[in-house]
């Protein structure tokens, strides 16, 4: 009896080559993930009191409860700010007056707040002036995106970003001046006007 081999082709992607996707890492995770160790489960940070368990990192609540048997350690997070680095910049492009400025930074720390409850690795590792104008730094590229995005959203302006593929790390920089995005879908801009009957 002949056994029959299948013959494994490469994967096919949608353009039907099989180069892979622009800004696609080989290993998948976030690049604090991969210099970090692996740890034994469950752990706990000894700042924050995040609780890794199934691979995860996890905000340990309002209780800051902890498993019995952890071992305790320091989460990438509490590490970055330490060492003060970060992978998400934000740089405010025009000086602001100072009650516009308290507003600006109560909306950092509150975006900052919501995203540390549910992922606590995503955090500020500096919120300060740089030659008169503010500049934020975040330990996550998603932070300092979504950051920027609801400066947009409340104060207006334009926000544009800009992605480092080499060393993973996002500047955005938000212009409060800077010219509104069109609220018009885009269907509605480009269809073509009705003839008249």
């Amino acid at each position: 009896m002949e056994r029959l081999t299948k013959k494994l082709e490469p994967r096919v992607n949608r353009r039907g080559d099989d180069r892979p996707r622009k800004r696609s890492r080989r290993t998948g995770g976030p690049p604090v993930a991969v210099r970090t160790r692996s740890l034994r489960e469950p752990a706990a940070c000894e700042r924050c009191f995040a609780v890794y368990l199934n691979k995860t990192w996890r905000a340990a609540g309002t209780e800051r409860r902890v498993p019995a048997d952890v071992t305790w350690t320091l989460c990438p997070a509490c590490s970055q700010v330490a060492e003060q680095e970060y992978f998400g910049r934000v740089r405010v492009l025009r000086t602001l007056e100072q009650e516009r400025e308290a507003e600006v930074r109560r909306r950092i720390w509150n975006v900052e707040r919501r995203a540390r409850a549910t992922q606590p690795e995503r955090r500020l590792v500096q919120l300060g002036r740089t030659s008169g104008k503010l500049e934020v730094l975040t330990t996550s590229q998603k932070l300092g995106h979504r950051i920027a995005r609801e400066l947009e959203k409340a104060f207006g302006g334009r926000s544009h970003y800009v992605w480092s593929e080499r060393d993973g790390l996002l500047e955005a920089e938000w212009d409060p001046e800077g010219q509104a995005r069109d609220a018009t879908p885009r269907a509605r801009r480009h269809a073509r006007p009705k003839a008249a009957r």
